[in-house]
């Protein structure tokens, strides 16, 4: 790969990026933590799979910053969002 064809965002973004995916490092306590229930519904698997899209959404800001900046920072937001919504719905 030519190094032209790719630069990599600045350092500050990747250490805002990094710290959008600290929070996964809990995510083995918040998985032991669901209620054991039979008739569990589709709520399970969507966080069973929430991991892979803060993963994928961290990675794509990651890649298409230089380019794109303002897809980057929503992609961090929408991250952010889905955080929030998640742990609302598991306080509740």
């Amino acid at each position: 790969m030519d190094n032209n064809s790719y630069n990599r965002p600045p350092w500050w973004m990747t250490v805002v990026i990094l710290i959008m995916l600290l929070p996964l490092f809990s995510w083995p306590m918040v998985i032991a933590s669901l209620p054991v229930e039979e008739d569990s519904g589709n709520w399970k698997m969507l966080i069973y799979l929430f991991p892979i899209y803060a993963i994928l959404s961290a990675y794509y800001a990651y890649r298409c910053y230089v380019g794109r900046r303002e897809l980057s920072i929503i992609l961090l937001a929408l991250l952010l969002l889905a955080y929030l919504g998640v742990t609302f719905s598991l306080l509740i």
